[in-house]
């Protein structure tokens, strides 16, 4: 494990300021879920995502629908790609942040990540339940814009279906 050398106090409630430079760093935005453990004498921050539980799941269900659509479909949890493990592009990470429906209806080249590039229409739909930003789900395709956002709409549903029966 490496230090940063940052010491903090803790305030009369309990409480740590993580530093901007950190939050920036590991991607941590307000509002994210911390799953928070003990080992020996060390307090271990976890990012949490209520969608990672059913990552397997979840993959089975995208991959019917690219099996049946030819979109490209990715599956966002904390700015990462599930099953590649890349990290999403920043300009992609704030529209998802926006937790609105995004949807670009001309077929242009679209910077996924670092090393994924993909020429279509784009619909990013944030996963949000109870409030919570869970993920998202980015797809890419030639179809007509409007059935990209209504398979976008069906899988978000699946998925937050799949969410409600924790």
């Amino acid at each position: 494990m490496k230090t940063t050398g940052i010491v903090r106090k803790i305030d009369e409630l309990g409480r740590i300021v993580l530093p901007k430079e950190l939050r920036k760093s590991l991607n941590i935005n307000s509002g994210d879920d911390f799953q928070i453990t003990i080992e020996e004498n060390k307090i271990i921050l976890e990012k949490y995502s209520r969608l990672e539980n059913f990552e397997e799941k979840i993959t089975k269900i995208i991959n019917c629908f690219i099996s049946v659509t030819n979109y490209k479909i990715y599956f966002v949890i904390n700015d990462k790609i599930i099953n590649s493990n890349e990290s999403i592009k920043d300009n992609i990470s704030k529209l998802i942040q926006e937790r609105k429906l995004y949807i670009s209806d001309k077929i242009i080249k679209n910077q996924i990540s670092d090393s994924i590039i993909e020429e279509g229409k784009m619909v990013i739909y944030p996963i949000v339940f109870d409030s919570d930003l869970l993920g998202s789900l980015i797809l890419v395709s030639n179809d007509n814009i409007n059935n990209i956002v209504n398979n976008s709409k069906i899988l978000n549903n699946l998925i937050k279906s799949i969410v409600s029966k924790e």
